[in-house]
């Protein structure tokens, strides 16, 4: 990346997942639902290596990042609960890793200065 959050990676991988756990509740196409989940969690893997890439740059607008993480402290652990609760052994592998995604960006989050604390 070039120093700024991939806003709209986050946000088609936001939709497919919300997308796979609607499908989940109603359907038992679990292949769909399967390569959905697959793709969610190959999407949120590649936001977060992006993201400790460019945290790790000289350069970050750090405007996108304060809005993201404020956002991330309450959605985060909102999707691990969520997920956690899944019982469904054909998914298990991409349930696992997503929530460990949003484990690790969860954890950032808590750290990561909020634009008032920069302020101050």
């Amino acid at each position: 990346m070039n120093g700024e959050i991939d806003l709209e990676l986050y946000t088609i991988s936001i939709i497919r997942l919300n997308n796979a756990l609607e499908k989940l509740e109603t359907s038992q196409n679990n292949d769909d639902i399967k390569e959905m989940f697959k793709e969610s969690c190959r999407d949120f893997e590649e936001l977060y290596k992006d993201i400790i890439s460019d945290l790790n740059g000289e350069e970050i607008q750090f405007n996108d990042y304060y809005l993201f993480f404020e956002n991330g402290k309450q959605v985060f652990p909102q999707y691990i609960d969520s997920l956690k609760k899944i019982e469904n052994e054909e998914i298990k592998e991409y349930i696992d890793s997503l929530i460990n995604v949003f484990a690790n960006l969860n954890k950032i989050s808590k750290s990561f200065p909020s634009q008032q604390d920069m302020v101050k």
